[in-house]
């Protein structure tokens, strides 16, 4: 596998064989030219080589980068992208584009974008009846999980075929209506008595997410699903007490916590789910840096079901409603796994989550540069800090609601709403709309 510096590759330049961003994340196929957006895009994000089994095509080669045998310490070889695996190795992510003051950030390479007609009157009636038809759908599956881990305290069973079949499903729904999935925030979830199904449920969607970026093939789609669906099954074996409780946990109550993760990984053998499937399960709460648990591995021997299942998970509660704090938004966990403190989730997932829901993701409400607010209801891929918003309150010309793509320049986003902010606005509106009724 050859390894191509970013700063050597010209713009036009295409390869004999797929080029690779990392291990399993496909940049352009055979072929395919590489564009100076794409290139500088990478550079801005962080990344510093490509991967492909081919060879250059262009009027100059960039020199392959050394073997692992041949770099220096801290630099590692990719693997064959086949395998489907991520690099264990960490490295810095420099944050910095992304929590620094609009005014100041960096600004990305200038482009046309992609003009986006507002859909008419009735386009828009459809989009909603649309987003409630899969809101309905999301708590179809949620019911599922539910029964899946009620039956289990009942009869300590598990159908492995129609658990695995119902993730298989879970997979194109998510696939086919990532947009509207992903509008589905924790205010409209169950209250927090069933914050364990909640929070299986949304870490699976996100989890499914990340896979479906990362190209992964169906069946390991479905793997990857089902551990996700599965991997808090351990958790329902202990006493409520200790997930559902609003104070902090005593040592021996901390201890028993850990457990759960062998808890969930017996269950699932038992039951003879795979051995992918089972150690995503074991290692969900590992972390890159060895800190996590029950076993402290590190980054090289975490499996990336769990690596993904891990950061699905944290931005999940981060985002989440408990008993014992207030939800943030999730502008505020993709900055918090951006910084990655002391390395403790892989940076190509990471980065995958940052570009499938971009630093802005569809659902939150922002306030603009020109004192309105908007709520995003679309994303750009490769351009994080840009995506479609909806001006609240504003209709285009043919009456349908106004969508704009905003900018670093004329139209930025200032900053996001916090709850309040947000439950004011749609209060704000609500009474106008009766007023005009």
């Amino acid at each position: 596998m050859n390894s191509y510096k970013i700063a050597d590759i010209k713009p036009g330049s295409f390869f004999s064989e797929d080029l690779f961003v990392d291990n399993a994340f496909l940049l352009v196929p055979a072929q395919c030219t590489v564009s100076a957006e794409q290139l500088m895009d990478l550079n801005e994000w962080g990344f510093t080589q490509l991967y492909t089994n081919g060879s250059v095509k262009a009027d100059e080669t960039p020199a392959p980068a050394a073997d692992a045998a041949q770099q220096g310490a801290g630099e590692t070889k990719a693997a064959a992208p086949q395998d489907n695996s991520v690099d264990g190795k960490t490295e810095t992510v420099d944050a910095s584009e992304f929590l620094e003051g609009e005014d100041n950030g960096p600004t990305l390479p200038k482009k046309e974008p992609e003009q986006k007609k507002a859909p008419p009157v009735n386009s828009y009636l459809k989009a909603q009846a649309k987003l409630e038809e899969v809101r309905n759908t999301y708590y179809k599956f949620y019911d599922y999980i539910a029964g899946v881990y009620n039956g289990y305290v009942s009869d300590k069973a598990l159908n492995k075929a129609e658990i695995m079949n119902t993730a298989d499903s879970l997979c194109e729904f998510v696939k086919n209506n990532r947009r509207d999935v992903l509008r589905i925030t924790s205010s409209m979830e169950i209250d927090n008595k069933h914050f364990l199904i909640s929070h299986c449920m949304r870490s699976t969607v996100i989890a499914i997410t990340i896979g479906l970026q990362l190209k992964l093939p169906q069946d390991k789609m479905m793997e990857l699903a089902t551990a996700s669906i599965m991997h808090e099954i351990g958790m329902i074996l202990l006493p409520p007490q200790l997930y559902m409780n609003d104070k902090p946990l005593t040592g021996p109550e901390k201890l028993m916590i850990t457990t759960h993760p062998i808890v969930s990984y017996n269950i699932l053998k038992k039951a003879n789910f795979s051995l992918p499937m089972q150690l995503a399960v074991l290692e969900h709460h590992e972390r890159m840096n060895g800190s996590g648990y029950p076993r402290h591995v590190t980054g090289d021997k975490i499996s990336l079901y769990a690596k993904i299942i891990a950061t699905a998970c944290s931005f999940e509660a981060i985002t989440a409603p408990r008993e014992y704090k207030e939800e943030r938004s999730s502008y505020e966990a993709l900055l918090e796994l951006l910084r990655n403190a002391n390395h403790q989730y892989d940076d190509t997932v990471t980065k995958v989550l940052l570009y499938s829901i971009s630093l802005y993701p569809i659902g939150v409400y922002v306030y603009l540069s020109n004192g309105k607010i908007a709520q995003v209801v679309d994303v750009v891929p490769g351009q994080p800090k840009t995506p479609f918003v909806q001006v609240l309150g504003e209709t285009a010309e043919d009456g349908s609601p106004k969508v704009v793509q905003v900018d670093l320049e004329k139209l930025r986003i200032i900053r996001v709403l916090n709850k309040k902010e947000v439950q004011d606005t749609l209060s704000a509106l609500e009474k106008m709309s009766n007023k005009e009724e």
